[in-house]
């Protein structure tokens, strides 16, 4: 068995299993009837898709502009595992770094023991039925590069039909994103582009708090605190939380907040005003 496959890629004229075709067939009918989120997009993945390869996680990555990974969106994952998952530095010797970087399809098998080279990883225990990690990139996520990868509970074997498959569902995915981007109208960065829950967020994103745990402090799901920085990212123009972070700092109080503090002017004139102060 392969411990780890790079498949280069390559144009070849195959017959595709019947199978290949349906599940191809229903995810472009489905994209086609439903503006479905990156979120949805995985979750489709995982239960529909890519069901019959025993897919049972799937995510999206790209690459910031300081040359780091972001994770975009995901379902079926973990997260907990790996501490740096909402965003890592692009040097760091990872899977996706390595897909990314030399843009090859990378595929192991060997799960949930990694390979040797990959020494960040070893302290993250994988499920025990997790067989396969597959990382597929593409050139463009809405305005950057990055990549769609998979979890699976089948030792899958590199394939070049299943990796045509996949680079097709990641094609899909891509600009699905970038068609999604385009509808977008950026506003400006002022109080009223953000809403509340978002300017609550990016108050929390400024104390540098991970999405699960600002889920947590504000008792929505991960995944819904996940789409909401995305749009805050896109409202304020920034890659990242590091730059939002900064945005945050720099315009607290055009946001509404006070100068040395991450809380709202409205909160501090009802205390002043219950209190006489």
């Amino acid at each position: 068995m392969e411990k780890i496959g790079w498949l280069p890629i390559q144009s070849v004229n195959l017959e595709a299993p019947p199978v290949i075709h349906t599940r191809i067939a229903d995810f472009v009918a489905q994209l086609a009837a439903n503006d479905l989120t990156e979120d949805e997009l995985c979750e489709y993945l995982v239960t529909n898709t890519l069901s019959f390869l025993g897919v049972t996680g799937a995510w999206i990555c790209e690459i910031t502009n300081r040359q780091t990974v972001r994770a975009r969106a995901s379902f079926g994952v973990d997260q907990s595992q790996f501490s740096q998952w909402q965003e890592f530095p692009l040097d760091w010797k990872l899977p996706v770094n390595d897909a990314l970087r030399e843009q090859r399809f990378l595929w192991i098998n060997t799960l949930p023991h990694w390979p040797e080279e990959y020494t960040t990883l070893h302290q993250v225990n994988l499920s025990p039925a997790i067989k396969s990690m597959i990382v597929i990139p593409v050139l463009r996520i809405g305005n950057s590069n990055g990549c769609l990868g998979f979890f699976s509970n089948q030792a899958l074997n590199p394939d070049m039909e299943l990796e045509l498959m996949l680079r097709t569902v990641t094609n899909l995915v891509s600009l699905q994103i970038t068609r999604q981007k385009n509808r977008k109208t950026v506003d400006s960065a002022s109080v009223n582009s953000l809403t509340d829950r978002q300017l609550h967020i990016l108050s929390l994103i400024s104390q540098k708090l991970t999405n699960g745990e600002i889920a947590e402090q504000m008792g929505y799901s991960e995944s819904t605190i996940r789409q909401e920085t995305m749009r805050i990212f896109d409202k304020l123009q920034v890659q990242g939380r590091h730059e939002a972070r900064t945005y945050f700092e720099a315009n607290k109080i055009k946001l509404g907040f006070t100068s040395k503090s991450n809380t709202p002017l409205e909160v501090v004139k009802d205390f002043q005003e219950a209190t006489g102060s």
